[in-house]
């Protein structure tokens, strides 16, 4: 009954002859060979469509020609073909028919015979006219056979073709041009000034042509001969199972053409000279500089993983196109996890990439997205493709070809190395963050005592490789003068005995100079290990590591030691294992050897301040001191090739640092300190100039050729003006904070657990020393971490944690002082911390050498303002011993320091403090002169956190000064602690200047308030000469002036705290007016004032007169003048 069914329901075709003709046994088979039909239906469809160079259309049941395999017609197939059957006139088209004549050929078929050729492809057209009044709206998208979900099309709005290829839109424009003339500048015209004009198949886009070629790939114009190299397969149609009338379901996915190109005659290799410039071994990106649009853009990632060519939205902006409009895209970015990305648009910029003459430009359809990146743009195979262009990673090089031959661009790779670091900065403080549980129970401390992992010497600058011999190749910086440069090469190709080769056998220390034994204690008993499981990359890096010592002769087998250790894996920066051994029950039972490491901060000190630095790594440097015979077996381990005993000194042992560090005390004693500068095994060599530089590098590796020392040249760099040094920057300028230290802080997030705040504070406290008022700042943050049961993380940490990070995205260039150089010490006190700045002057300028904050505790924070002073001063001089021992100090402080230090009647807390200090030279001066930014922010903070000063003791006194043909004067105002007022209108009966006029007032009055007893005074005046050159930052050309300045800071000195303000005019308003009253301008007060007279500059008079003016002689007079005389 189902197979009568569809006998009767089908329409004539191929499946109604089978279902008609055929037997099955059952619907099954029926259904099995009805789909076999259709597919072959649908092939032959294809293929004829092919032939002719369009698609077929949907299959008719009703056609003349049924696509069905050929067979013996009958009689009544003959009478079918001539008869068919009518269709009813008044039938009405399907729903599935109702839309098919808006989607027929004729709608999307030329409306113009001949169309103006323009200037510019269609969619630039269109950018510039689409928002012209003239422009009409488009019309309905009709749905053609080729439907592209991946294209957009601006003028419909609406994806399916591209905005280029639309018809409608050609039609439009062709309109615009007949009917207005908005786009005459837009057209083409020939010699004879006629615009040019063309049939639209002639321009490759006629409406068959349409229907055929994919929106997203415009057929080009081709000759004959290209049209026979076109391989072009039949396109991909849908397959259902069963036959498929729906024109949409039979439309191809793809047309794809496949042109054979002709060979290029070039050749494009890599050699071993294009590793010139190339750090090896190395596995970074190719980050590239290229020209976008005509602009230099810089931090541009190959990609060859990636299909798209992305910009980010900040290089645009940076680029001045922020605000260009941008195509549409409906699509998002997916990554290789899944993430989406919605890019902003498209935008198509014009890339140059190789230099003159070797030049390629291509037009670059770049997607904007805005999300964080430390990438400006990521280069695609889309454009690499366009160009031809060969990408090789080994030696950070891309080449293509060009009609002058092949092009070149080189990676940058020190900047791949930045943006690289930047990248991984977020994920590395995430990791660290989320491990919480570790694999073995002895810390990383006690397992080796190795250097970070991080390298204590970098190179900070470009270098170029030297090969020294096959496979063995050390680094020269690039930026010293060429010369230098060439002669620090040869020096080191003449040495290259010094540097070890892997497949060396280590000749080791000379044991005369150092051999490593390992003393126990006599309660101690030896300890044997249980052996511990490893993973399988664990236990295959232990055996290669296994395998290279003995090679390298470091280890022998043992049989039966008495102490046994276990090898633990840890990761390197470069992904690699590094193999230590658990010496932890070892190191329990072995005294420390009191040897004293160098001071990180003096040894720092010594290397700032020189032109040519080499900073130089030992190679596998404990490694090359002997074991002591008895003590060999003391550092056996166990592996699962058998039971190893170190015969040189492995890391991990406890005293390994110090035995390290006094062999090379002892083979540079000489050099030490003058031309070279070693922790450990890092090891810095400095000079002044290229020639000294040259013999002190020969002297150097001289001292190491006779003991037998040897360096790693793939961390050693030569000739550098700066470099990483024991986690700061050297330079001839000074010192600098490295940017990975600014940057795990700036990169933080604000702490949410007590442990994230002590990770915090750790790393601000690895930047002591650039950070003025640290302990003052931090003060928030130890509060937190006391509450250690509740955490809170209040507005005031948040605050400080904000001010840290402002701070540190620009930290101070610390300066090296020279010997026997006069230090200046700022100290500032408030309620919470002490802090001191310890400067150096060079050329007029102030600049810091070293800052120092403690936060008080307890009874410190009782202590009073002056008490808080001196202990600021004792907090430097202790932490500042090596420089307050080697200098001169100057404590600048508005505090009465010295007559409290130097006072034997003070109490015994300051008293025992002077005695401490008294071994310095220390003396005080008042705070006056702070010549830097860095210097006059400290002063500024401190002096705004200051605890309150007893506002009953400070007087305020208001100053100024007026000079004119017909007189001069000065005005006074004071203003006393309980709220007396005086005022004071000063005649001067001598020539003066404008600028001497404010001095003489500035002095006059210090001295009347000096004579109510005052002691704490702040001054004001609306002269900004005199007060910046008081306060040291105008200098003084006039001879006159410079003894005022002189006359002033003498008088200054005689008070205990005195603070000099500028303010604006119209503050100081009074001591104006007392200044023109003096010089006998007309004014009416009813306030009393005191009326003085000056007849002598304060700088030419041996003791200052001021003479009070009586108008008339009073009643006694006679009687006092007959007495006297």
């Amino acid at each position: 009954m189902a197979l009568l069914a569809v006998q009767r329901g089908l329409l004539e075709g191929p499946v109604q002859w089978a279902a008609m003709t055929e037997k099955f046994p059952d619907f099954a088979a029926f259904k099995e060979r009805a789909e076999h039909l259709i597919h072959a239906e649908e092939h032959i469809a294809a293929i004829q469509g092919y032939r002719h160079n369009t698609f077929a259309a949907p299959y008719n049941r009703q056609s003349t020609s049924p696509r069905k395999p050929q067979r013996p017609s009958s009689p009544r197939d003959r009478q079918r073909s001539r008869s068919p059957r009518p269709r009813r006139r008044d039938a009405k088209p399907s729903r599935r028919n109702r839309g098919r004549r808006a989607n027929s050929a004729e709608d999307n078929a030329p409306y113009y015979k001949m169309y103006h050729v323009t200037t510019e492809p269609q969619d630039r057209v269109y950018d510039r006219i689409k928002h012209n009044k003239e422009m009409r709206r488009a019309p309905p998208i009709t749905r053609t056979e080729v439907f592209d979900r991946n294209s957009y099309c601006e003028y419909h709005g609406s994806s399916g073709h591209r905005t280029k290829d639309c018809l409608k839109l050609k039609d439009e424009i062709e309109r615009l041009v007949r009917q207005t003339n908005i786009l005459e500048h837009f057209l083409a015209k020939d010699d004879k000034g006629k615009r040019k004009m063309q049939h639209l198949h002639d321009s490759g886009t006629n409406a068959d042509d349409r229907r055929t070629e994919h929106p997203s790939n415009p057929r080009p114009q081709t000759t004959a001969s290209d049209r026979q190299q076109r391989i072009s397969p039949p396109p991909v149609m849908f397959i259902e199972g069963k036959a498929n009338d729906n024109p949409r379901r039979q439309q191809p996915f793809h047309v794809l053409q496949i042109e054979h190109r002709s060979e290029s005659t070039q050749v494009i290799s890599f050699g071993p000279h294009d590793y010139d410039g190339v750090q090896l071994p190395h596995d970074d990106a190719i980050v590239l500089m290229l020209r976008i649009n005509g602009i230099r853009v810089k931090r541009i990632l190959v990609d060859t993983g990636s299909s798209a060519d992305v910009m980010y939205f900040d290089a645009l902006k940076r680029m001045g196109l922020g605000k260009y409009p941008l195509q549409p895209m409906t699509t998002s970015l997916v990554g290789f996890t899944g993430d989406k990305l919605k890019p902003l648009g498209t935008i198509d910029l014009d890339v140059s990439f190789g230099n003159a003459p070797r030049t390629v430009v291509s037009s670059v359809r770049f997607i904007v997205v805005d999300a964080p990146s430390a990438y400006n743009v990521i280069l695609g195979r889309t454009s690499l493709n366009s160009i031809g262009a060969v990408v090789s990673t080994p030696h950070l090089m891309i080449k293509f070809p060009t009609p002058q031959g092949v092009g070149i661009v080189r990676g940058e790779q020190q900047m791949a190395k930045e943006c690289y670091r930047i990248t991984m900065a977020p994920q590395i403080a995430h990791i660290e963050r989320s491990r919480k549980h570790r694999q073995f129970v002895a810390s990383l401390g006690e397992l080796s005592t190795e250097p970070p992992k991080t390298p204590s010497t970098e190179a900070m600058e470009d270098t170029e490789p030297v090969v020294l011999r096959d496979g063995q190749v050390t680094q020269l910086g690039t930026l010293l003068p060429a010369t230098d440069r060439h002669m620090v090469r040869e020096c080191l190709i003449a040495n290259k005995d010094i540097f070890a080769n892997e497949d060396d056998t280590m000749p080791g220390i000379n044991r005369a100079i150092a051999e490593h034994r390992i003393d126990t204690y006599e309660e101690a008993r030896p300890v044997q290990q249980r052996k511990r499981k490893l993973g399988l990359e664990r236990r295959k890096a232990v055996q290669d590591e296994v395998d290279r010592l003995l090679r390298a002769g470091a280890i022998r087998e043992v049989e039966y030691p008495r102490w046994l250790a276990n090898p633990v894996l840890v990761r390197k920066s470069n992904g690699k294992w590094r193999m230590c051994i658990d010496y932890t029950d070892l190191n329990r039972a072995c005294p420390k050897k009191p040897f004293p490491l160098p001071s990180i901060d003096a040894m720092v000190d010594s290397t700032a301040g020189f032109k040519y630095l080499s900073f130089m790594d030992a190679y596998s440097g404990y490694n090359q001191i002997h074991m002591h015979p008895d003590d060999e077996e003391k550092t056996s381990f166990i592996t699962e090739q058998g039971l190893f005993c170190y015969k040189v000194m492995p890391f991990g042992l406890k005293n390994a640092g110090a035995e390290y560090q006094q062999m090379v005390n002892k083979v540079f004693k000489a050099e030490l300190g003058e031309i070279i500068e070693a922790y450990i095994d890092d090891m810095v060599v400095k000079s002044c100039t290229g020639e000294e530089h040259v013999q002190h590098l020969n002297m150097i590796f001289q001292r190491m050729r006779d003991v037998g020392m040897r360096l790693n040249p793939k961390k050693s760099f030569f000739c550098l003006s700066s470099g990483k040094f024991l986690g700061y920057i050297v330079s001839e300028r000074g010192i600098e904070v490295h940017p990975s230290k600014c940057r795990a802080i700036i990169d933080m997030e604000a702490p949410s657990t007590v442990k994230e705040v002590q990770e915090l504070t750790g790393r601000i406290a690895a930047l002591n020393r650039f950070i003025a008022r640290s302990g003052e700042v931090c003060k928030p943050f130890f509060q937190t971490i006391k509450k250690a049961k509740k955490f809170e993380w209040t507005p005031q940490c948040q605050e400080a944690f904000e001010q840290i990070k402002t701070y540190i995205s620009s930290p101070p260039i610390i300066s090296r002082p020279t010997k026997g150089e006069t230090l200046y010490l700022y100290v500032s006190a408030s309620a919470v911390a002490v802090s001191a700045a310890l400067i150096r002057e060079e050329d007029g300028v102030q600049k810091p050498v070293y800052f120092v904050s403690k936060v008080l505790r307890d009874a410190e924070e009782r202590y009073s303002t002056v008490e808080k002073g001196a202990f600021a001063v004792l907090v430097a001089a202790r932490k500042l011993r090596p420089y307050f021992q080697a200098h001169p100090i100057k404590v600048l402080s508005d505090l009465p320091l010295r007559k409290a230090l130097g006072n034997l009647d003070v109490s015994g807390r300051l008293l025992k403090w002077a005695v401490e200090l008294s071994e310095f030279d220390i003396s005080f001066l008042p705070k006056a002169a702070y010549k830097g930014q860095v210097l006059a922010d400290f002063v500024v903070e401190s002096t705004g956190r200051t605890e309150k000063r007893d506002q009953e003791a400070l007087w305020h006194v208001h100053v100024d000064g007026a000079a004119s043909e017909r007189g001069s004067g000065l005005g006074v105002q004071i203003k006393g602690p309980k709220g007396e007022i005086f005022y004071y209108a000063i005649h001067i009966t001598f020539p003066v200047t404008n600028n001497m006029v404010e001095y003489e007032a500035l002095i006059a009055g210090l001295r009347l308030v000096e004579a109510v007893g005052a002691t704490k005074v702040r001054v004001y005046m609306d002269s900004q000469l005199v007060v910046h050159q008081i306060n040291g930052q105008y200098e003084v050309h006039d001879p006159t002036l410079a003894k005022y300045l002189e006359k002033a800071k003498e008088v200054l000195a005689t008070f205990e705290e005195v603070t000099i303000e500028h303010v604006p005019r119209g503050m100081n308003e009074i001591a104006d007016a007392l200044s023109k009253l003096a010089k006998g301008s007309d004014m009416n007060s009813d306030t009393p004032i005191t009326m003085m007279e000056i007849p002598e500059a304060c700088i030419t008079a041996t003791e200052p007169k001021v003479l009070p003016i009586s108008a008339q002689l009073e009643w006694y007079t006679p009687i006092w003048d007959y007495l006297t005389t």
